[in-house]
C-alpha cells in the first residue's frame, strides 16, 4: 500500500486544548485519526510535541513517506521511528508519530476489506472478545478541584455486553447524581464527565458509589485509579489501608496504588492482595515492554493499563499488550484525561482480546461515543 497524501491540522480536545489530527489518503480512500492528551503523565511515557511545532514537520515526514510501499503496520512504524530518531519520540513527538500510526492502521484495514478490530487481531495474534467496561463515574484527584484525593472511581457491571453495561450505568448515574447532590450539594463534573466529591476521605467515593448501586439494584464491581504518582504531597496509603478497603468494598482492580518509581510497595501489594484484585500498573508500566518486563521480574503488578498515547505507535502498543499477557496479566485498554472523537480504543480493545476497556463516564460525548463503537461491534459482529 502506498501513501498518497498526508495532511495534519489542530483541533479542540475534550477540554478545549489544542490537539492533533491526520488525514491519509491511499487511492479512493482515506481516514481521520486525532489523539488525545494526558492529564496526569507518568515521566516515562514518550514524549509529546506542541501542536504548532507539528505542523511544521508534516511536509518533511510527507516526502519521506512516499514512494514507498507498505504492506505491514510494523514497517509503516518502524519508518516513522527511524525518521524520528530518539528513544522517546521527542523529535517528531510521539502525538504526530501516533496520529500517523492510527491513521495508516485504519487505512491498511479498509484496503483488506476488514475492521479495524479484525486487523489488530490478525496483528497481535489474539482471539477478539468484548471487554469489561470499567466507568468513570466519580472523580478526583488532578481531575478536579477539592475533590477525593484518588483519581477514579469506577463502576464495572459484571458482564461482558457493551450495551447492557451502558444501559446499567446510566441507570447508576442518575441515582448517584441524586445522592451526591443531597450529600455534598451542588454536583459538578471532571475532566472525564465524572461526578465530583466535595471530601478530602478517600473511602467516601466508595461509599456514596456502593450506596447509590445497592439502591439501583445493580450487582457490580468497584474499581479505583489511586494515581499516586500525582499526588502533590507526601501522602501515601499503605497497604493495611487498601487490604481494608477491598475488605469492605467489592474492588476488582486497583491502579497504580503508589507511584511509579515504589517498585517494592507494589510488589508487597501485589503479593498480599494480588490473588483476588487486578494490582494494575499504569505510570508504572507506561505501555513500555522494556517496563512491563522489569515489573513482572519485581511481580510488582497483574494488570496494567495499554494506551497507544504512552508508546506512540500502534505496533508498538500491541508489543506490549502481548508481553503483558504472555505473563498472565489482566490488560485494560484506556483512554486519557483530555480526549478526541476519535473512537480507535474501543477497536483496539476488542482486536486484543483485552480483559477491560476504561473510557471516562459516558456522561461526556468524548467517552460516549467509544463506548458506542462497543456497542456497534457488539450489535454486528457477535463476538
Amino acid at each position: 500500500m502506498k501513501i498518497d497524501r498526508i495532511s495534519l491540522k489542530i483541533i479542540p480536545d475534550s477540554k478545549a486544548r489544542e490537539t492533533l489530527e491526520a488525514k491519509m489518503q491511499s487511492g479512493a480512500l482515506a481516514v481521520l485519526a486525532s489523539v488525545p492528551a494526558g492529564e496526569s503523565t507518568g515521566k516515562n511515557e514518550a514524549k509529546v510535541i506542541d501542536p504548532k511545532i507539528a505542523l511544521e514537520k508534516i511536509s518533511w515526514i510527507e516526502t519521506q513517506i512516499k514512494g514507498h510501499e507498505f504492506s505491514q503496520l510494523g514497517q509503516f512504524d518502524g519508518l516513522l521511528n527511524t525518521l524520528d530518531g530518539t528513544s522517546n519520540k521527542s523529535n517528531l513527538g510521539a502525538n504526530l508519530i501516533l496520529s500517523l500510526s492510527l491513521c495508516f492502521t485504519k487505512l491498511l484495514a479498509q484496503k483488506g476489506g476488514l475492521e479495524t478490530w479484525q486487523l489488530i487481531s490478525r496483528i497481535s495474534g489474539s482471539r477478539p472478545s468484548l471487554p469489561l467496561c470499567f466507568f468513570n463515574v466519580i472523580e478526583g484527584g488532578v481531575h478536579t478541584e477539592n475533590s477525593l484525593p484518588f483519581q477514579e472511581y469506577w463502576f464495572i457491571p459484571k458482564i461482558n455486553s457493551p450495551k447492557k453495561a451502558l444501559d446499567q450505568c446510566q441507570t447508576l448515574l442518575s441515582q448517584l447524581k441524586k445522592k451526591i447532590n443531597a450529600e455534598y450539594g451542588k454536583v459538578q463534573m471532571g475532566a472525564e464527565g465524572g461526578y465530583t466529591v466535595s471530601s478530602k476521605n478517600a473511602e467516601d467515593g466508595l461509599k456514596i458509589l456502593r450506596t447509590a448501586m445497592e439502591e439501583s439494584g445493580l450487582d457490580g464491581n468497584l474499581g479505583l485509579d489511586v494515581a499516586a504518582s500525582s499526588f502533590s504531597d507526601i501522602t501515601s496509603y499503605d497497604l493495611s489501608y487498601f487490604r481494608l478497603l477491598t475488605q469492605k468494598y467489592p474492588l476488582l482492580a486497583i491502579e497504580d496504588p503508589y507511584s511509579e518509581e515504589d517498585w517494592e510497595d507494589f510488589s508487597k501489594i501485589t503479593e498480599v492482595l494480588g490473588s483476588k484484585v487486578w494490582i494494575v500498573g499504569d505510570d508504572l508500566t507506561t505501555t513500555n515492554p522494556k517496563l512491563i518486563k522489569l515489573a513482572a521480574e519485581r511481580n510488582a503488578v497483574n494488570a496494567v493499563i495499554i494506551k497507544t498515547t504512552q508508546i506512540g505507535t500502534v505496533s508498538e502498543t500491541i508489543q506490549a499488550a502481548n508481553l503483558a499477557k504472555s505473563y498472565g496479566w489482566k490488560i485494560i485498554v484506556a483512554n486519557r484525561g483530555e480526549e478526541t472523537m476519535d473512537d480507535f480504543i474501543a477497536d483496539l480493545s476488542v482486536g486484543l482480546g483485552a480483559d477491560g476497556f476504561k473510557s471516562g463516564c459516558p456522561l461526556q460525548e468524548e467517552r460516549l461515543v467509544k463506548y458506542q463503537r462497543l456497542i456497534e461491534i457488539e450489535k454486528i459482529c457477535h463476538i
